[in-house]
This record gives C-alpha cells, structure tokens and sequence, in this order.
C-alpha cells in the first residue's frame, strides 16, 4: 500500500472507531442487508454473533422478532441492546435448543476464528442451530492475514450459496478504505 492511501485508511480507521465514519461495508450490511432480513416474516429468531460498540443498533429493524446477540468476550455484554448470551460460536448447542432463521457472522472469521479447525467448528455448529433452509450471512475481510476461506474447510458442505437481495450469486464484495481493501458477504442456506 503506498503511503497516501495508508494515512488515509489510517485516519478513516480512527474516524470509525470514534464513531465519526461509517466505511461502505457497514453501510450495506446495516441499511440493506439487515432490512431485508428483517423485511422477512419467515426470519423470526436471528442470533448476530459478535458484539461492539457499532453493533449497537443492528437489533433496530427487528422490532417484534427475536433478536439475540452473542460473544466469547463477557465484557462486550454492554454492547448488548437485546437478549445477550455470552458463549462460544463453536458451541451453539450448548446455549441455544431452538433452531434460528438467520444466524450472522460479521467480522468474526479472522477475528477469533483464526484458524480452519475454529471456522470448521463454527459453521457445523452453526448449522445445527439453524433451521432447514435458514440464512448463514458471513462477512469477511478475504485480505485480511487471519482470513480463512469458509468455503475451503469441509463443514461448508452443509450449506449452499443462495441469491440474496440484488446479488444473485450469494455474495456481494464493498471496497473499503482500510488496509483490507475489501469485504464480502457470503449468503448460504442451510440444506
């Protein structure tokens, strides 16, 4: 990257974290791809797996639904606007006996699920928790270096890639202005 742009994804990065900046992705993963799950009355139970400051508002556009919220890391908790478990992604069955409609994963492969076994484990667990033909959404930061390819470990099997919204091919790439260049949402069904 050449100095300019990574000043400038530096100063954007900041201006995020300080709530001063939305960066591309965000805004299409809140304003529609959020909406359009919630637009949905066959998505009734959600679980949105990671919790942040900027996560704050997702529960907004699900008024009347079940919304729950869920993370490793106790202290995230606060972040928290709906019912809140804190737990491990890889081990769904142990907080959750009903199945959900949509589970989101946003930001969390290469940031806690690290490695192939890690992801492997979170998408078998995922797909025990969701219903037959729920949404998985994944976002990922594909240039990140912790970055593992979801449809490379064996557990994608139990899902296939589906149309969502205007991206017929299950999945929609943003360029941001972060030393990550881009991040994509991956929409798999459930089979």
């Amino acid at each position: 990257m050449n100095p300019l742009r990574w000043a400038k994804a530096e100063v954007l990065h900041i201006a995020w974290k300080r709530g001063r900046y939305t960066p591309p992705d965000r805004k299409v993963f809140e304003d529609e791809i959020l909406r359009a799950i919630a637009a949905d009355d066959g998505n009734q139970r959600i679980l949105s797996v990671g919790v942040a400051w900027y996560t704050k508002l997702y529960s907004t556009p699900f008024t009347g639904k079940t919304f729950i919220t869920l993370d490793v890391d106790e202290s995230r908790a606060e972040y928290a606007t709906t019912a809140h478990v804190v737990g491990d992604l890889r081990d769904l069955e142990r907080h959750f006996a009903e199945p959900f409609d949509v589970i989101l994963m946003n930001g969390v492969i290469g940031y806690g699920l690290d490695t192939a076994d890690d992801v492997d484990r979170a998408l078998r667990s995922s797909a025990a928790r969701l219903r037959p033909g729920g949404l998985l959404v994944l976002g990922v930061n594909e240039e990140k270096p912790t970055h593992v390819d979801p449809a490379a470990v064996p557990a994608h099997a139990l899902f296939a890639p589906a149309a969502f919204g205007p991206w017929s091919e299950g999945r929609v790439t943003i360029a941001i202005p972060f030393r990550e260049r881009t991040h994509t949402f991956m929409f798999w069904r459930r089979r």
